[in-house]
């Protein structure tokens, strides 16, 4: 359309120049005449107007919120890669600094390692437990040691010891304001850290229990101190934090807010104030979020962002967001849409000229988690039925086992996906530089013989014969799978259910959610505890997460609700390796633990990693600058560069 009006404009500036050649032009000074209404003609036209650019982007699923200490989602994090630009991000299984002027390293001088004494009284951090310890007299704690090895102390026996301490600092490019004005500075940085830190914000602690300081350097620049003790291999990503708006919500500010308030706020969950290449303008719940250019984005001078409106649409049947990317009503439609199950249609549009898909092997792992810890407040089979020892069902490794020796996952891919997804074994991908390899995890073949012999092991048959395994006392072997609402997660509940019926005589009903899902706990059904066998996909990265799966990060009002280790699974020797390997800062011994890890994980499988997700993501012709990363999270990282462009 602009193209033809643009036509239409110069043809008809050529019509208009022609009829004064023809009725100004005297006969007899020809050439002077001649001359003279050339340089009408030629007198540069005025310019054209240029019609706004609007660019749909067409999603699965509507976020529950865009607070960022709130709950995490694949489609709350392509909106929000509009709303900021910076921080540490992943490409390539590379960190990439956006809006900071470097990835702090040692090299470059930005992190530093030092040794200091510490004694009675001092916070420490137990290398061997993964925990925070104050020392007092009876204390006997590992400390990792300035030369990356570690020492065991009896503070009975010593008043004082040498550990480590990192410290690492980040510094904010030049230019970087809020929408209304105010400069980002670190005022929000640590007024984000104090409310995060709060116990009503219910992120994870991890990080934050772990630091020593958080302090500013200046208005550009802060630095994160590490207990003594305590050190990660990925040092220069765990304690960034995005900014909040003081001058809004802290004390002094328009709106103070509490943590608690902030968590229950319209406008921090709907209406987050900027800093990146789009501010929100509008939401209309289950419709569409709508967003503008941010005239105080800090990369404007380079043009950026290249469209003029970003608007996120909400539709929830695969096949008609692939009809409105055919029709042109959408532009780009995210991952989080399933595409898996619709290639071969999106193959025949492409043929058309009418789309055109990108398929890359993704970070991101469907997986079936084990309620092995319900609370206590959970009625449901994960938690009334009970072990010959009293444990909770899933809490007995050989269960667990058995419904892995029952589940085909190939069948599961080439039916779901249609064979674009990669069956996995672990929670890191078989192309994963840091994979332990085939040799050294468990794999559990399909094999119901196995599966019904493990289960029959624990008092598991069918005695009526029904063809639902019992207990013999009147307890079918019959559970829940529960999954938030998408046409992949269908399709695979579904195969999964049929499966297990036809394989190993377990019966399951489908219970399929919204965005409370997610929901944090306790109230939440994932993070909340409150489920038999959840269903969903976890977003990784560069770093394998082991993490997901530690004791520390079980969610519970103790530990915190945002915590991701929704398995309850607890294992000793399994926390030591994930910690020692995140935390490690050399490359072999980082290998070598994350190796162990995976190990322990198959053996124990608390969740049966289903595939790795192909990442599809399906544009117009027309656009530009859309690039799928294999370990960018969302397929939006690149969202002030994308363009429409007309053929």
């Amino acid at each position: 359309m602009y193209s033809q009006k643009r036509l239409a404009t110069a043809l008809g500036l050529l019509a208009v120049a022609s009829m004064i050649i023809t009725a100004c032009t005297p006969q007899t000074v020809v050439q002077t005449q001649v001359v003279t209404q050339v340089s009408v003609v030629t007198a540069t036209p005025a310019p054209v107007p240029t019609e706004p650019k609007v660019f749909v982007v067409c999603m699965a699923q509507e976020p529950g919120t865009l607070y960022t200490l709130s709950e995490s989602a694949l489609v709350k994090a392509a909106v929000l890669e509009a709303v900021y630009d910076w921080g540490i991000d992943t490409r390539g299984y590379e960190y990439q600094n956006v809006g900071l002027v470097n990835v702090p390293s040692f090299d470059n001088g930005a992190a530093t390692k030092a040794e200091v004494d510490v004694t009675i009284g001092d916070m420490v951090y137990d290398a061997a437990t993964d925990e925070v310890v104050t020392l007092d007299a009876t204390s006997v704690v590992t400390l990792n040691q300035l030369d990356g090895s570690t020492l065991e102390v009896d503070f009975s026996t010593t008043a004082s010891a040498k550990a480590v301490q990192m410290s690492v600092t980040w510094t904010l490019v030049d230019g970087i304001t809020w929408e209304d004005g105010q400069p980002v500075t670190t005022d929000d940085i640590l007024f984000a850290w104090a409310v995060a830190s709060s116990p009503d914000s219910p992120n994870s602690k991890y990080t934050i229990e772990r630091t020593a300081s958080y302090t500013a350097v200046d208005a550009k620049s802060w630095t994160w101190v590490s207990l003594p003790s305590f050190t990660s291999g990925t040092y220069f990503l765990d304690a960034i934090i995005n900014p909040l708006p003081k001058h809004l919500y802290g004390e002094g500010g328009s709106r103070p807010l509490t943590p608690a308030e902030m968590l229950q706020d319209e406008e921090v969950n709907r209406d987050p104030l900027a800093f990146g290449p789009f501010k929100v303008d509008e939401w209309v719940a289950g419709d569409y979020i709508s967003l503008s250019k941010n005239s105080t984005y800090y990369r404007a001078s380079e043009g950026l962002p290249k469209v003029d409106t970003l608007i996120y649409r909400f539709i929830g049947d695969t096949n008609q967001l692939i009809a409105q990317l055919a029709s042109g009503d959408c532009d780009l439609g995210t991952q989080d849409a399933a595409f898996e199950g619709s290639l071969p249609l999106i193959r025949q549009f492409e043929a058309e000229g009418l789309m055109v898909p990108q398929v890359v092997a993704g970070t991101v792992f469907e997986h079936l988690d084990f309620n092995t810890l319900p609370v206590d407040t959970y009625t449901g089979f994960a938690a009334a039925v009970k072990n010959a020892d009293g444990t909770p069902i899933f809490a007995n490794v050989e269960i667990r086992q058995a419904i892995a020796y029952c589940i085909d996952k190939q069948a599961i891919v080439d039916s779901a996906t249609n064979g674009a997804a990669v069956a996995q074994a672990t929670y890191t991908a078989a192309d994963h530089p840091l994979y332990a390899g085939d040799a050294n995890v468990t794999i559990y073949e399909f094999d119901p013989a196995k599966g019904l012999a493990l289960l029959a092991k624990n008092g598991w048959t069918d005695t009526d014969g029904d063809g639902i395994l019992d207990d013999g006392k009147g307890q079918k072997f019959s559970f829940v799978h529960s999954t938030r609402t998408n046409a992949l997660r269908q399709k695979v509940t579904q195969v999964v259910q049929a499966q297990l019926k036809t394989n190993c005589m377990i019966e399951t009903t489908i219970a399929l959610y919204g965005g409370e899902f997610f929901a944090d706990g306790p109230d939440g059904p994932v993070f909340g505890r409150q489920f038999d066998m959840g269903e969903f996909a976890w977003l990784t990265g560069v770093e394998p997460p082991c993490n997901l799966y530690i004791s520390s990060q079980i969610p519970s009002a103790e530990l915190g609700w945002g915590n991701g280790n929704d398995t309850g699974f607890s294992n000793a020797e399994f926390d030591a390796a994930c910690t020692t390997a995140t935390n490690t800062l050399d490359a072999t011994e980082k290998a070598t633990k994350h190796a162990e890890a995976q190990a322990i994980f198959t053996q124990y499988m608390p969740s049966i990693p289903l595939f790795a997700r192909a990442k599809i993501l399906v544009t117009r012709p027309e656009i530009q600058g859309a690039i799928m990363d294999p370990t960018a999270n969302s397929e939006l990282w690149n969202v002030e560069n994308f363009d429409i462009v007309q053929p």
